[in-house]
């Protein structure tokens, strides 16, 4: 997904397509899905930004695992 969303594959939607197909493949793998809600948006967009500038995405993975992805519950 990260690397979608920084190497602009597309000429718009990168963003959304990155998430459409890290969600597919989530699902697909029963892990759940991705999303990033209201109120985690201003920290996505901090360190989306820190990552597109170096290149290095832990701060964003760790932060994706811990706040954005929601397992399906039975």
């Amino acid at each position: 997904m990260l690397y979608g969303m920084r190497g602009q594959l597309f000429w718009d939607g990168n963003k959304r397509t990155s998430i459409i197909v890290a969600n597919k493949i989530l699902i697909s793998e029963g892990k759940g899905i991705l999303t990033v809600k209201d109120q985690y948006l201003n920290e996505f967009n901090k360190l989306l930004t820190e990552f597109y500038d170096t290149n290095n995405g832990q701060k964003l993975e760790n932060f994706l695992y811990e706040n954005c992805i929601y397992g399906i519950e039975k």
